[in-house]
This record gives C-alpha cells, sequence and structure tokens, in this order.
C-alpha cells in the first residue's frame, strides 16, 4: 500500500499551508551509496513564496550529511512530524555520517516520494512536500537550500 492511500493531495500553491505551526522538519534525501536514504530534522526553515507553486527555505551547515546530499541531487522532500516530540527527531539528528543508513539505524519505515528519489516517513507525518532545489545561498558559515514544490500531501 503506498503512502498515498492515507493522503490526501495538495495543490502546489496550498502547499506552504503545510508548514504552518511546524517547529521541525525531517528532511529526507538520496544517500550518495546505491539504495541509501537519509532523514535528518531541521528547526531553521520557512516559506517564501506560493505563486506559482509554494516555496521553502531551509539552513544547514554544509558539511551535514543532508546538505551534501541536496546539492549532489538538486532534490529533496520535507515530512511535516505529526508530534514534535517524536523521538525519531532526536535519534535522526545524532548521526550524519556519508555511512550511516539511519532508516536501517533507527528501524525507520521508509517509502518511496512519488516526484523525486527520496524516502519519506509517513507513519511520523501530518504532511509531505517534495521539491526541486532551486537555488542555494552561501551566508556566512552556512548555505541557504531554496526548493519549488513538485508534490504535496497531507494527512486524510
Amino acid at each position: 500500500m503506498a503512502f498515498t492511500e492515507n493522503f490526501a493531495e495538495v495543490a502546489l500553491e496550498k502547499a506552504y499551508e503545510l508548514l504552518s505551526g511546524a517547529k521541525t522538519i525531517m528532511v529526507c534525501t538520496k544517500g550518495a551509496k546505491d539504495g541509501q536514504y537519509n532523514v535528518t530534522p531541521y528547526g531553521w526553515f520557512t516559506t517564501y513564496d506560493y505563486e506559482p507553486v509554494s516555496k521553502m527555505l531551509f539552513v544547514s551547515d554544509p558539511s551535514h550529511q543532508a546538505a551534501a546530499n541536496v546539492l549532489r541531487t538538486k532534490e529533496f522532500a520535507v515530512c511535516v512530524p505529526k508530534d514534535e516530540d517524536d523521538p525519531l527527531i532526536a535519534q535522526a539528528g545524532s548521526v550524519s555520517s556519508p555511512d550511516a543508513d539511519k532508516f536501517a539505524l533507527f528501524s525507520i519505515k521508509g517509502e518511496r516520494a512519488t516526484k523525486i528519489d527520496a524516502k519519506v516517513i509517513p507513519g511520523m507525518s501530518r504532511a509531505i512536500i517534495e521539491f526541486k532545489l532551486a537555488r542555494v545561498v552561501e551566508e556566512g558559515s552556512v548555505k541557504i537550500f531554496m526548493g519549488e514544490a513538485v508534490a504535496a500531501w497531507k494527512k486524510a
């Protein structure tokens, strides 16, 4: 059963609304090794446009594995947790290595995203948004990753 059976599709110009009230997001990316995927929590994020599609950004230390993955693949997915106290948030944030398979390490049940090559986590998510990378800005010691929504889903 695909995760989309339990989620309703959201118009791309309305996808920004799915991030409302979230304190943390889980950024999902494809790892460098075949069959390996990554998930990393971020607290520095915001939406910045909604026409013709929703756009959002997140801020990352460039040494983090998620940053390297997004730079390489030019895409990422965002899972918005149902519960801000979900232990998976802290677990996923405790490891950053190109060799770490967080899905295996923490027994995360991931499913393939619909439009990009990433695994998402529908079981812990109230919303899932898939993005293509639009732009990266270097600011001081961080990189700002800006994405344009290509698919959006909310828990039905």
